[in-house]
């Protein structure tokens, strides 16, 4: 029996702990006090021999190895049926026999153990790992257990139906999960950190049968909420192979070189027949699908198999990538835990509170050495400001090329000086990138804050190059005025202190700068405003990064009355940015302005603007679902619109401005009505239903013959509308072709319904109307939004009722203050 605290070591390979069958190990650790087997040279003298310890590539003794009669698959005698009493084997380093046909079997219980520093690789078939179990049974409790720097693998299952929860594996030489012989137990909340391995063919989860692959009873064992983290050197992040079945559900994998790997007919037979499940999963490797190195199909949708970049923060903890898949309902077998999160670590928890805080300080987290924080590459110490280090973000000759990571928030913060872009434009065919241009890579981190203070400060991101911004409900990436920190004046109505965020992507636009060219076609680019670069192309999946929780602040410059700098320009981007949780904050010009393109967002808050709130135009066929508008007050502009929606001049230009905007609530900030809530003109198509629109001189107007024209014919559908607005319809004298106005086409018979509003609850703007519905705005069919392909909200409104918060925490009003309410 190991007590709290205890220690072992051993000083050579031959050293090690066997629990054979029929006898006990009792391990009774404490999440403050593990039991620690160790190597004696991390006892006797740590500083002498860390770079020994640390290495991992020298196995200092030769790990735990738990027999038990629990059934295999693998009989030494090759006439026995697997899973019978006589179905035995021996294992590996003369660790003696085990199997047997007792799926309870109890080899004791472990409960807060590290192995450090073991393994022994005896023959390249015969190896020790950091804890061997060998047909060990479910009577055997094992739960916060770590193997570190282990020579071989960190943890190994031969047979048996053992469960396990709480596995911190780091280090390993080869693989640091690994199956075979027909396990079938379960593996919950599991972390892997690898380094540089001792092994060539090192993996995060090595999963097999045996062989031949359709031994009995099958490997069959659940692994759910694990989070794998890969460095260079390592394979694949999990391997199934040799005819294994199981569920492999609510992982997270990073850092591979592939990221799941099926091999052999069986194993593909299983998963066809679904004894082999591989769902809920957020995978972000250079290639995250293979079959023996060649590509494999994507899993489909229904599988919530995610790929993309990756939004941990700590490198572990998820972000909103990961929190947006949904997990897999586990099977209710009194072991498993129901969890609403796939990875090993909830949203809720962090460095310095989540379970793995029993594991050896610095192997899994860095070590706290109190050391000041330091401005990372990429950027150069230039000051202090709010008694944090700032950090000038450097762009050698005018652009970031590269990786650039902007992390620490907490000590750090990081400041735009002049134009920056993120990339040099590779332009708009990425099969024949320009010779000249080069790819670039901001990734910034939860919590992190950037500052700007002229007019010639912005981020720009080139064609070929991408942002990830990954802020979370709790710490959202901030983009603001210096004068926030450093004392200058910030007021309820400062705007325009600096340029703004501006992305170029390779998507289909209709206004090519040559006029000769086809709209959509790869020939067909533009330049963008404030001299931000060329946009478009013929790649409409094209992918420019991910936007999370993200805020941009007193942004927008106007140099001329027709260029000008928005809050966020989404200049020809493609569907496979992602953007959700964006704040526009009192922008001088327009808050959101989408040129073309098919990029997709979704609860997105634009408060305080000096032009439009919402505004698109050259083709334009993505979409915004959830959105929240409170337009300025005193502003430049003489006709501030929620939303001003355009195709282009000439109005027929395709491909045509046809974006879906469900579910939003627009309230005019001031006591004077102004201009409109929303004006749809110059041919616009597209969906926009399921909105409030409250305070404005007019609250729909649409303008022009072909707009009409396209409502008339439903190409434009506006449908499940309330509205409170001085004038409700208003068509400036325009008509269809037909001789319709928007009054005979906007009837009650689309749900647009005029009334007084109910709104209540939270406000942007003090003394103006909620954003939470009441009973005018709840009495509003609404407009069934999966019949376009966006998510359900059965309800008009940026807001469900008084329990959806989803605009709190990360957003400001014009106090810079939001309370729930």
């Amino acid at each position: 029996m190991y007590g709290a605290s205890s220690s072992g070591s051993g000083a050579s390979t031959d050293d090690y702990l066997v629990v054979t069958r029929g006898s006990k190990i009792v391990v009774n650790g404490t999440a403050d006090s593990p039991v620690r087997m160790t190597a004696r040279a991390a006892i006797n003298d740590e500083e002498t021999n860390s770079t020994l310890l640390d290495d991992g590539t020298t196995a200092q003794w030769g790990g735990l190895v738990i027999n038990g009669f629990a059934p295999i698959n693998d009989c030494d005698v090759g006439t026995i049926a697997g899973g019978s009493a006589d179905c035995e084997k021996l294992g590996e380093g003369a660790s003696g026999l085990f199997g047997g046909d007792q799926a309870d079997d109890s080899s004791g219980s472990i409960k807060y153990l590290t192995v450090e520093y073991a393994g022994a690789r005896l023959t390249n078939e015969d190896e020790l790992n950091g804890i061997a179990f060998q047909g060990v049974g479910s009577g055997t409790e094992v739960d916060y257990v770590q193997i570190h720097n282990n020579l071989d693998d960190g943890v190994e299952w031969f047979g048996g139906t053992v469960n396990v929860s709480h596995l911190v594996v780091t280090g390993a030489g080869d693989d640091s999960i690994d199956w075979t012989d027909g396990w079938q137990g379960a593996l919950q909340y599991a972390v892997v950190k690898s380094t540089v391995p001792s092994s060539d063919d090192p993996r995060g989860i090595e999963a097999d049968n045996q062989r031949p692959t359709d031994l009995t009873p099958f490997s069959d064992p659940t692994i759910s909420n694990f989070t794998l983290i890969g460095t260079t050197g390592n394979q694949q992040g999990i391997l199934l192979r040799r005819g294994t079945k199981g569920r492999i559900v609510n992982g997270i994998v990073t850092g591979f070189e592939s990221g799941i790997d099926l091999d052999d007919a069986q194993t593909f037979a299983n998963l066809d027949a679904g004894d082999l499940v591989v769902q809920s999963l957020f995978l972000d490797n250079p290639v995250n699908f293979t079959q023996d190195d060649d590509p494999l199909a994507v899993p489909p949708a229904a599988s919530n198999v995610r790929t993309g970049s990756n939004t941990l923060s700590n490198e572990f903890f998820p972000g909103t990538a990961e929190l947006n898949v949904p997990a897999y309902t586990l099977p209710n077998d009194g072991f498993l835990e129901q969890v609403n999160y796939i990875g090993a670590f909830s949203s809720t928890e962090t460095v310095d509170n989540n379970w793995a805080n029993f594991a050896t300080p610095g192997t899994l987290f860095p070590a706290d050495d109190s050391a000041p924080a330091t401005c990372p590459t990429g950027t150069t110490t230039s000051g202090e400001l709010d008694n944090k280090t700032l950090c000038q973000i450097i762009a050698a000759n005018g652009a970031v090329t590269g990786d650039l990571r902007l992390s620490d928030g907490d000590e750090l913060i990081y400041e735009l000086v002049g134009p920056v872009f993120v990339g040099i434009d590779r332009g708009p065919d990425p099969a024949n990138p320009l010779s000249n241009g080069a790819a670039g890579s901001i990734t910034i981190d939860a919590g992190v804050t950037v500052v700007s203070a002229n007019n010639d400060d912005y981020l720009v991101v080139s064609r070929g190059s991408q942002i990830r911004s990954n802020g979370t409900a709790t710490n959202p990436v901030v983009f603001t005025a210096k004068g926030v920190f450093d004392g200058s004046a910030i007021s309820a109505n400062t705007k325009g202190i600096w340029g703004g965020l501006v992305l170029n992507g390779r998507g289909p636009i209709n206004d090519c700068d040559v006029g000769s060219e086809t709209g959509g076609t790869i020939g067909c680019e533009k330049q963008g405003e404030g001299a931000s670069g060329l946009f478009g192309g013929a790649s409409p999946a094209d992918d420019s990064g991910q936007l999370f929780y993200t805020r941009v602040e007193y942004a927008g410059v106007r140099l001329t009355n027709e260029d000008e700098l928005n809050g966020i320009a989404f200049q020809g981007v493609g569907s496979g940015t992602e953007v959700d949780y964006v704040q526009v904050y009192n922008n001088l010009d327009d808050c959101f302005e989408w040129f073309g393109g098919t990029v997709n967002a979704s609860h997105l808050v634009a408060n305080g603007c000096g032009d439009d709130s919402i505004d698109w135009t050259d083709g334009w066929t993505g979409s915004v679902q959830y959105a929240i508008v409170y337009p300025g007050e005193n502003d430049l502009s003489d006709d501030p619109r929620g939303i001003e929606a355009d195709n282009q001049r000439p109005n027929d230009l395709t491909p045509r401005s046809a974006p879906d905007i469900a579910n939003f609530t627009i309230v005019n900030s001031g006591d004077d009505a102004v201009d409109a809530g929303a004006v749809l003109r110059r041919g616009t198509a597209g969906n926009i239903v399921n909105g409030v629109i409250v305070g404005f001189d007019s609250g729909i107007d649409v303008d022009d013959t072909s707009t009409l024209d396209l409502l008339e014919a439903g190409t434009l559908n506006v449908a499940s509308i309330f509205l409170d607005n001085t004038t409700n319809l208003r068509d400036d004298d325009d008509t269809s072709t037909s001789g319709k106005s928007i009054t005979d086409l906007l009837t009650v018979a689309k749900n647009i319904i005029q009334g007084t509003n109910t709104l209540s609850g939270t406000s942007f703007r003090d003394g103006r109307p909620g954003v939470r519905p009441g009973t005018a705005e709840a009495g509003v069919t609404a407009f069934d939004t999966t019949t376009i392909g966006l998510e359900a909200a059965p309800y008009v409104g940026a807001v469900a009722d008084e329990n959806d918060n989803w605009f709190l925490g990360w957003t400001v009003d014009e106090t810079r203050t939001l309370t729930s309410n």
